[in-house]
C-alpha cells in the first residue's frame, strides 16, 4: 500500500519592528511549533530562542539582492513539501512592503498550506513607541505609508495639509524621497523624524526641518533600517510643556533662561556650572579706542565687555544671534548688521560682501579658531564652577531635554566628570534624554565624545529655540 505524503505548513511571522517583546503570541507559538525556522537580517538573533526543536536557516537579502527572492520562494516550498513546517520570519508585518503577498500567491499555486501571523508594523509602532501620534483630531487626519523606493519610481503622490507621511526603507534614497515629497506639496520647513534601528539598544531619533534632513541623517550618522515620519504630528516631539528642560549655563544667565523656559510652560533645571570673567580691561579699552569699520559680538558677554570698558558708536556692530542684537540696542545701538548664518563663517561671509576692512572682534577664551578678516582680541574668559555639584544634581534628577549650548561648557563637564569616573553616567543620562543642539560644532563635538543629538537649531540661538518649541 501506497503512503499518501504528508503536506507541511508555512507561517508567514511578522516579529514586529525589533525588540523581541513585541512579538505576538501567535508568533512564539508557531516558533516552537517549526522544523525550520528562515530568517532574515533584521530579525533580532534573540528571537531564535524561542524555538525548541527548529533547524535555523539564514536568508537575508541586502539592499540590491532582490534576485534571492526567488531561491527563498524555492526553500519554503521544498522544506514544505518534505511535510515540515517552516516558519518563515520578517522584520515589522509581512504584508506590509515584506514581500508577504508574493510569498502567499507562490506557495498557495503549488499546494502549500499557508497561515498569515501579523506583526507590529515598523511603519506604525516605531512612531508610537517615540510617542509621535501618526493621527491626532486638529492636526493630521489621515496617514499615508510609502516605501522608499517609490521614490526612484516617481511616484509619491498625496496631498498638502492634515496628513502625516510615513516612508520605510528611505534612508538610502534620502534625497529622492524629500525631492518627491517637497515636489508633492509638502514645505521645505515640515519637521520629519528619522528613527533608526527603533525598539533596539542601537535606536536613533533625529528631528529635523525636511530641508536639512539628508544633511542631518548624515552628520550624526542615522543608518538602515530606519522609519522617516513627516507632518505636524512630528511636533510633539518639540514640546516643552510640562517637561523638564536641563541647561548648563553660566551663573550670570541662570534666571534669564528660567524665565525663557517657563514662558513655554517647560520645567526649567538650569545648572550653574560656571561665570563670565571680564579681564584685561585696559588692553579691550586700547583696543576699542582705535578706527574700526566693525566691531564683532559674538554673544551677549562680548557686548558687556564693551559696555565696561567703552561708549560710543562710530563702528558698525555685527550681532550674531537675536540676543546679542537686543543686548546691543539696550546700549542705544541701532544699525546694527545681523549675518546670515549665526556663527564664525557667516560672520566672516558678512565681512567679505560688505568690504569692511578694519574688523575687530570680541572672543571667548575659550573660542576655537578665528574669524578671518578681523583682529581677534578676547575679552572675556569662562570660570568653572560647582561643576561636580551640577553634574550630580544633573544625573539624579528627571530630565526630558537637555539643551547643549556651549562646545567650551560640555568640554568642561565632560573633563570635570571624568576625573571623578562619572563621565559614562552622564554621557548615558544624556542620552536618554531628547538632546538639543544649539550649532553645528555642538553637534559635531557631542557626537564625538558618543553624546546623541537629536536636533539641531539652524541658528545657534535660544530664540530661536523657544521660538520652535
Amino acid at each position: 500500500m501506497k503512503m499518501e505524503r504528508k503536506s507541511g505548513k508555512v507561517y508567514l511571522i511578522g516579529c514586529g519592528p525589533g525588540s523581541p517583546d513585541l512579538m505576538t503570541l501567535r508568533a512564539v507559538k508557531a516558533l516552537r511549533e517549526a522544523d525550520v525556522i528562515l530568517y532574515d537580517r533584521l530579525i533580532d538573533p534573540s528571537i531564535l530562542k524561542f524555538s525548541r526543536k527548529a533547524k535555523k536557516v539564514y536568508i537575508g537579502k541586502e539592499v540590491g539582492e532582490s534576485s534571492k527572492q526567488a531561491r527563498i520562494n524555492e526553500l519554503m516550498y521544498l522544506e514544505a513539501a518534505k511535510g515540515k513546517t517552516v516558519a518563515r520570519l520578517k522584520n515589522g508585518d509581512p504584508m506590509i512592503f515584506g514581500r508577504g503577498g508574493e510569498e502567499l500567491l507562490y506557495l498557495r499555486s503549488r499546494g502549500i498550506s499557508v497561515e498569515v501571523i501579523p506583526g507590529l508594523s515598523s511603519a506604525t509602532s516605531i512612531p508610537s513607541l517615540l510617542k509621535i501620534p501618526l493621527t491626532q483630531r486638529g492636526v493630521a487626519s489621515r496617514l499615508i505609508i510609502f516605501s522608499g523606493h517609490q521614490a526612484k519610481e516617481g511616484n509619491l503622490k498625496h496631498g498638502r495639509s492634515g496628513e502625516t507621511v510615513v516612508v520605510l526603507m528611505g534612508v538610502g534614497n534620502l534625497r529622492s524621497v524629500v525631492k518627491k515629497l517637497v515636489a508633492n506639496g509638502k514645505k521645505r520647513s515640515a519637521l520629519c523624524a528619522i528613527i533608526s534601528s527603533g525598539s533596539t539598544e542601537k535606536e536613533r531619533l533625529l528631528v529635523s526641518p525636511l530641508s536639512r534632513a539628508e544633511e542631518m541623517a548624515r552628520v550624526v550618522g542615522i543608518k538602515s533600517p530606519a522609519v522617516l515620519v513627516v507632518g505636524d504630528v512630528v511636533r510633539s516631539l518639540l514640546n516643552f510643556r510640562g517637561m523638564s528642560i536641563a541647561f548648563f549655563r553660566p551663573i550670570e544667565e541662570i534666571s534669564e533662561t528660567e524665565r525663557a523656559v517657563k514662558l513655554v510652560g517647560g520645567i526649567p533645571k538650569v545648572y550653574g556650572v560656571c561665570e563670565i570673567d571680564f579681564f584685561d580691561a585696559e588692553k579691550l579699552r586700547a583696543e576699542l579706542s582705535k578706527k574700526w569699520d566693525a566691531v564683532v559680538f559674538m554673544s551677549k558677554n562680548g557686548v558687556r565687555a564693551f559696555a565696561n570698558v567703552a561708549s560710543g558708536d562710530d563702528f558698525i556692530p555685527i550681532a550674531v544671534g537675536e540676543r546679542t542684537k537686543a543686548e546691543l540696542e539696550k546700549l542705544g545701538f541701532r544699525r546694527i548688521l545681523l549675518p546670515r548664518e549665526h556663527d564664525s563663517r557667516g560672520v566672516e561671509e558678512l565681512i567679505r560682501v560688505r568690504g569692511l576692512r578694519r574688523v575687530l572682534a570680541l572672543r571667548s577664551s575659550a573660542a576655537e579658531g578665528v574669524i578671518r578678516g578681523a583682529k581677534n582680541v578676547v575679552a572675556y574668559s569662562i570660570k568653572h564652577k560647582r561643576n561636580l555639584s551640577s553634574i550630580k544634581r544633573y544625573l539624579r534628577e528627571k530630565i526630558d531635554f537637555t539643551v547643549l549650548t556651549s562646545v567650551a561648557i560640555l568640554k568642561m563637564l565632560l573633563s570635570e566628570a571624568e576625573k571623578k569616573g562619572l563621565r559614562e553616567e552622564l554621557v548615558k543620562k544624556m542620552n536618554r534624554t531628547f538632546v538639543i543642539s544649539l550649532s553645528r560644532k555642538i553637534t559635531i563635538f557631542s557626537i564625538a565624545n558618543k553624546i546623541k543629538v537629536n536636533y539641531e537649531l539652524e541658528k545657534p540661538s535660544l530664540n530661536e529655540l523657544f521660538k520652535v518649541v
